[in-house]
């Protein structure tokens, strides 16, 4: 992970912080964050009204339309100097026709509102951004139903000395929401596509991002509840919030919407928290499906990532519903960073990893908790599909974990539910079917890892310490197993195993022990190196935020 990414948090982080953002209406929308001692971090968000209200009144609006290299407005408040659309006081204003080299620009005083309606309009900046907001509280662009808008920025822009900013073919430095229905497409020639220096809302519409750097950015969060997004980042991240200077903001939630997402950095990028609650995300990224510095959250949703470097990575993972699938060329899913303590916790949802590098992979430990885990891990024997620095405490959930065996690791004496790691002497065909059969012939696991494998961990509720059951390789039967212990470690041939990584003391084949290198050639800070402590992190139903 690019190093530059990665600042210190505070170990210990225990606060409740109410912010008041996207008021507006006469309503305060309140969103909560929470943090307790090395625990679940989670951001309630609810949408105010005026996010989620897509209408306007025509009688009280001014009527914008443009004319090529004109415009006609009717109504105060704007007016159209050189080839710029300026509006200056507070209102709804609604935007029809093409400009063929122009800009709206939005200077109203720092208290005013702006609603700007998008009713098949077409922008075209020769100099900076299509829409630039300068100064007030909060820009709504609304994208009138029905209709195909389109907003384009020059490729270089004209910057007073010593400035970086507007970049963005949308550029905001105030609040921003999108909403509506209609369709939004965005050409971010110079750098990014979508900016808000403040929070950036989303509550719907068929926006389309096509980015030279990044292509949706709220410095200090991004909200979205739905929508339909097509994004395409050439240089950098498909969405990020970039607020590193506050722990109390870069962050995201994905609160819905469907997602089709090509980077060459990250798929989303937070700089404190990402937490994905709904919704659907198709991935295809050169670095990170989902980073975030410090917590990354999945509760629900769809998460689908076909390529990356590494899939989910945070200094803390939890997984509590949804479903993952993901292919990543290092690591599935890694805690790591700059933090001094890590883990990944699971206690829902649906997740399927292949990982060239370390399928799963805890800078601290691994708590599994409830869901259902299968996991086609590397081949070479570098990496192991399960890797961890503290404990691996598993206490429910059914996994199927294969892999490589050089760098295989078992579950922790610690763990609560019984499990069996088999450590083979060479190689299982990719496909080879693994099995475990009770004494009255039923399947109690079954995996057919999609890559050769030399190991394989099984934990289910349904292995009950005491009893035995059957190896299966194919149809062929390898051996019996008693479980004596809640752990199990054993040879194919049903010898026990002890000592080494996993207590692998079998032989195993040889491997390429190499790791692929990061894009940026980089790992994390501190990855590799044991955390201080590996004390267990809190239920989420200890630690999750409401919101008042």
């Amino acid at each position: 992970m690019k190093s530059s990414k990665w600042k210190r948090l505070p170990a210990l982080l225990a606060l409740v912080i109410s912010l008041s953002l996207f008021s507006g209406c006469g309503e305060e929308n309140t969103i909560e964050e929470a943090s307790t001692a090395g625990g679940l971090t989670k951001v309630s968000v609810e949408y105010s009204e005026e996010d989620l209200d897509a209408t306007w009144d025509t009688s009280s609006a001014v009527m914008i339309s443009l004319l090529g290299n004109t415009a006609e407005i009717s109504g105060d408040g704007a007016i159209m100097e050189e080839n710029k659309i300026r509006i200056t006081e507070g209102g709804t204003y609604v935007l029809s026709g093409s400009l063929e080299d122009g800009q709206i620009l939005i200077e109203a005083d720092e208290e005013a509102k702006i609603k700007l309606v998008l009713n098949a309009v077409e922008i075209k900046s020769s100099d900076g951004p299509a829409i630039y907001s300068v100064e007030n509280d909060k820009v709504i662009i609304t994208i009138a139903k029905g209709t195909s808008n389109r907003v384009e920025d020059s490729a270089t822009y004209t910057l007073a000395e010593g400035e970086e900013e507007p970049n963005a073919a949308i550029f905001s430095k105030s609040d921003l929401t999108i909403n509506g229905s209609g369709t939004l497409v965005v050409n971010g020639n110079y750098n990014n596509g979508i900016v808000s220096k403040d929070d950036l809302v989303i509550t719907g519409g068929n926006v389309t991002v096509l980015a030279v750097n990044d292509g949706i950015k709220g410095r200090d969060s991004i909200a979205i509840k739905d929508g339909n997004f097509t994004i395409t980042a050439k240089d950098g991240d498909a969405l990020q919030a970039s607020n590193d200077e506050d722990a109390e903001k870069g962050w995201i939630s994905i609160d819905g919407g469907n997602f089709v997402i090509t980077a060459t950095g990250d798929g989303l990028q937070a700089e404190s928290l990402l937490q994905v609650t709904n919704g659907t995300l198709s991935i295809a990224c050169g670095d990170d499906g989902l980073h975030a510095d410090a917590a990354l959250l999945v509760e629900e949703g769809t998460i689908l990532i076909s390529n990356c470097y590494e899939g989910l990575e945070a200094s803390e993972i939890t997984v509590n519903g949804g479903t993952i699938d993901l292919t990543s060329e290092d690591d599935g899913f890694n805690a790591a960073g700059g933090n001094d303590k890590y883990y990944i916790r699971i206690t829902g949802g649906d997740i399927t990893i292949d990982a060239k590098g370390d399928g799963i992979d805890s800078n601290g430990s691994l708590y599994f908790a409830g869901g259902t885990v299968k996991v086609n891990g590397p081949t070479n024997n570098g990496n192991g599909p399960m890797d961890y620095n503290g404990v691996c405490e598993v206490t429910g959930g059914t996994l199927t974990i294969a892999g490589s065996s050089g760098m295989a690791q078992a579950p922790s004496d610690s763990s609560t539910q019984c499990s069996v790691s088999v450590y083979y002497s060479a190689a299982q065909a990719a496909g080879t079917v693994a099995s475990l059969v009770d004494a009255n012939g039923t399947v109690i696991l079954s995996f057919a890892p999609e890559k050769e494998y030399s190991s394989i961990v099984f934990s289910d509720p349904k292995l009950i310490q005491g009893e035995s059951y059957t190896l299966l390789s194919g149809k062929s039967t390898l051996t019996e197993v008693t479980l004596s212990e809640i752990i199990t470690k054993i040879s194919e041939d049903g010898s026990a195993v002890t000592g080494g990584m996993g207590g692998q003391s079998a032989p195993h084949p040889e491997g390429d022990g190499e790791r692929p290198e990061r894009p940026d050639g980089e790992r994390p800070e501190g990855a590799g190196a044991p955390p201080d402590g590996n004390t267990a992190p809190p239920d989420s139903s200890t630690s999750a935020t409401t919101t008042t």
